[in-house]
């Protein structure tokens, strides 16, 4: 069974992760070449030898079943052969189609990079600096990029093992926690990173059942996915890697939060995209998705730097308030600009509430019916306000009134990366 995620058929452009200026182009029309870059079978990095593994933390290279009766080797023929890169590690099933990638100098990343080698070189000690990153090293990069980020979202909301261990057992005591071990998933998280919008766009055919080639998240019966393609970022000005890891990011936290539990994606749409702006922006600010707030690239005029803005929406009472927040009901209720104050508020509450960050998660969590309409909207909304109640004993308002007097002390504090 497969489940799109809430947004609809629009959500496969938009709620469903890129931006909304993004235009089909043919492949001749861009100029793009259509053979695949040639890699090694054998992982140069761990030989594929189970010590290696281990140190990498990773369960196998493949082949392993992706999700339901999905395997890797059906993948393969699913996108005509060729080379594909998997990755299974303790909380993901990874395929990679990434082909090698140069950085040009971008600071940003260049700094990023760096510590991510550092990092790197702890799973795989005879790792040397690149000048151009491999294919088999870019998806190393993304094991381990996904893996700390699981790890933070963890860490961040205070979960333990416990949590997902005698599952019915809880139920029964009513704290129903979801169906498995993986944040209440059975299984892991899925994450397919392609070179090309074709190979994209033919998975989705197959395994989803949509016409897309951009990227989606999509829920099988089993485990979350998301499936993203870089030939789309490039083509619209985000050629740097760091671009597709805000990306990646961004969409995988909404995939933490709609799976938590199995709680049928209860969390409020202020949360799911303020959340995933936050980790996204942490990264790396100058990529904002969904065309939200703005630009989108990192030279027009820092209007991806957002904590100005914001405050001047406080400063002149044009910002919308948190009763208007709640209230919407999908993606298409939230206009541009409102994403920088979804991910505003998201940004104070970790800020100054982070002692009750599992307590809020927990709260906005619980069940709620599946599918559309007003009985869900009210489920959702009522789950909210019953988690500001019994955590702070506070209303939207008083909430309001907080975060407002935050933004106006903290934000004229904060400078743009230079």
């Amino acid at each position: 069974m497969i489940q799109r995620q809430r947004g609809g058929r629009r959500g496969a452009l938009v709620a469903l992760f890129l931006f909304l200026t993004l235009a089909p182009i043919s492949g001749l029309a861009r100029g793009q070449k259509t053979e695949r870059e040639e890699f090694e079978q054998v992982d140069p990095y761990t030989k594929g030898e189970r010590a290696a593994l281990d140190k990498a933390g990773y369960v196998a290279l493949g082949p392993f079943r992706v999700c339901e009766k999905h395997t890797s080797a059906e993948m393969v023929e699913t996108l005509g052969g060729g080379s594909i890169i998997f990755i299974e590690t303790a909380h993901f099933r990874i395929a990679s189609t990434l082909e090698s990638y140069k950085p040009v100098g971008d600071t940003v990343e260049k700094e990023l990079n760096a510590r991510e080698f550092a990092e790197l070189k702890k799973k795989f000690p005879k790792l040397k600096v690149p000048t151009k990153i491999d294919p088999w090293l870019r998806a190393h990069l993304y094991a381990h990029r996904l893996e700390s980020l699981y790890a933070d979202f963890w860490k961040r909301f205070a979960l333990t093992d416990e949590d997902f261990v005698s599952l019915e057992a809880k139920a029964k005591a009513g704290q129903f926690m979801g169906v498995g071990p993986y944040l209440g998933q059975k299984d892991k998280f899925v994450v397919f990173l392609s070179n090309t919008r074709s190979a994209l766009g033919r998975y989705l055919r197959t395994y989803v059942g949509v016409e897309d080639e951009y990227s989606y998240r999509a829920k099988f019966a089993d485990c979350y996915f998301y499936g993203t393609n870089f030939e789309a970022l490039k083509d619209n000005g985000r050629d740097l890697d760091i671009a597709l890891y805000t990306t990646v990011a961004g969409a995988v936290v909404q995939n933490f939060l709609d799976g938590f539990r199995d709680s049928n994606q209860a969390a409020p749409e202020w949360v799911r995209y303020g959340l995933a702006h936050w980790y996204a922006r942490r990264i790396d600010a100058r990529w904002n998705q969904w065309n939200a707030g703005g630009a989108s690239n990192p030279d027009d005029d820092k209007k991806w730097f957002w904590e100005p803005r914001v405050l001047g929406l406080v400063k002149n009472e044009a910002a919308l308030t948190w009763d208007e927040m709640s209230a919407w009901p999908n993606y298409d209720a939230i206009k541009a600009g409102d994403h920088m104050l979804a991910w505003s508020r998201v940004d104070w509450l970790l800020a100054t509430r982070a002692a009750d960050a599992r307590a809020f998660l927990f709260g906005i969590s619980n069940q709620v019916p599946p599918g559309t309409g007003p009985e869900r909207s009210k489920a959702i909304l009522y789950n909210e306000q019953k988690a500001y109640e019994s955590i702070w004993k506070q209303k939207p308002a008083d909430l309001d009134k907080a975060w407002r007097a935050w933004v106006t002390k903290e934000y004229p504090k904060r400078e743009p990366p230079q």
